[in-house]
């Protein structure tokens, strides 16, 4: 779990720019606890979009599943869209432009009981195959529709998934309770549910894909932040600063932990419990990317795992690029 050892403090005080100075930006999120948003929430409590001239407002879709249609509307700046999300527009030819990266490794993470591990002599560090194979014949909980990256994980070991464990789909809310009745052995789970096994009932990290140990996993594009080709046009300034200071989040969470967590407890206030908070730094500072950049080749790889809502887009047909402006992190990395 993160060690709270002193950090860089000018990271989370700067003062913010003068009041006359300050743009408003609105940023429509799914969601505005899920830690797997953890760039922005950094980036609003440690100040960054202060020190851009930037006020941001957290504007939250009516259901994950509608997140970017205030954008489409023209009642947001940007938005914060997941894979299955941004998949489907690019299906529907929204007129759609992602330009920062906020996550790029797999957020769901596989977790084992600590009483399975110490039974099975388990160790995080063994070679993958061999902790796989130790999880053999075990009932493993996970939500439906992520059965794919579950599969990607055995795969990458030269395994069947369903023919190594036994799939029980549990909705997300009810996961922590039957991974602590012990309806389960294993769990395939994201934040909230992910550290709060992890604190709450001493699981153990049997995968860490949010490390990057599965390379088909890691370095791709998860969440990112949206806009229209119309707000470009009209406001390049305002997503240049919008990407600056996702940037300079990135830097902090990949500098100090001690920084990345005063800056999250900052932003969640009385909502955040500071020993799941500090968990979940733990585990997804190293899924964050080191700069904002697109990636495309993750987009690519994100049909292949990833539900898309309503449909998944053709690449055979649909042209990734159409839908992807990288300038603004190119700028930001050459300060130009």
């Amino acid at each position: 779990m993160l060690t709270l050892s002193a950090g860089c403090a000018t990271c989370v005080t700067a003062p913010a720019a003068h009041e006359a100075e300050i743009t408003p930006v609105i940023i429509e999120v799914p969601s505005r606890d899920n830690l797997q948003f953890l760039t922005l929430w950094v980036a609003i409590g440690s100040g960054a979009f202060d020190r851009q001239g930037l006020a941001p407002k957290i504007v939250v879709a009516q259901s994950p599943r509608q997140t970017g249609e205030m954008l489409l509307r023209g009642d947001a700046d940007v938005a914060l869209l997941p894979p299955p999300m941004f998949l489907g527009m690019m299906a529907e030819g929204k007129p759609i432009r992602l330009f920062a990266s906020l996550l790029a490794n797999e957020p769901i993470n596989l977790v084992v009981s600590r009483q399975i591990a110490e039974q099975r002599k388990f160790m995080p560090s063994a070679p993958l195959r061999e902790k796989l194979g130790l999880l053999h014949g075990l009932k493993v909980g996970l939500a439906p529709e992520v059965a794919p990256r579950l599969r990607a994980i055995y795969s990458s070991a030269g395994l069947n998934a369903a023919e190594e464990l036994t799939f029980v789909t549990i909705p997300g809310p009810q996961q922590v309770q039957a991974f602590a009745d012990g309806k389960v052995d294993v769990l395939f789970a994201h934040t909230p549910y992910l550290e709060t096994v992890l604190v709450r009932y001493g699981a153990m990290l049997a995968v860490n894909t949010s490390d990057g140990e599965i390379a088909g996993l890691a370095d791709g594009q998860i969440h990112a932040l949206a806009t229209t080709r119309e707000l470009i046009a009209q406001r390049r300034d305002l997503f240049l600063r919008v990407t600056g200071a996702i940037a300079d989040a990135e830097r902090i969470i990949h500098s100090s932990g001690r920084s990345a967590f005063v800056a999250l407890m900052k932003y969640g206030a009385n909502r955040l419990d500071p020993q799941l908070a500090a968990a979940t730094i733990a585990v997804y500072s190293p899924a964050v990317p080191r700069d904002p950049e697109i990636s495309i080749p993750g987009i690519l790889r994100d049909r292949t795992i990833y539900p898309a809502h309503p449909r998944a887009p053709d690449f055979a047909i649909v042209r990734v690029q159409d839908f992807v402006d990288d300038g603004f992190a190119k700028s930001v990395r050459t300060g130009n």
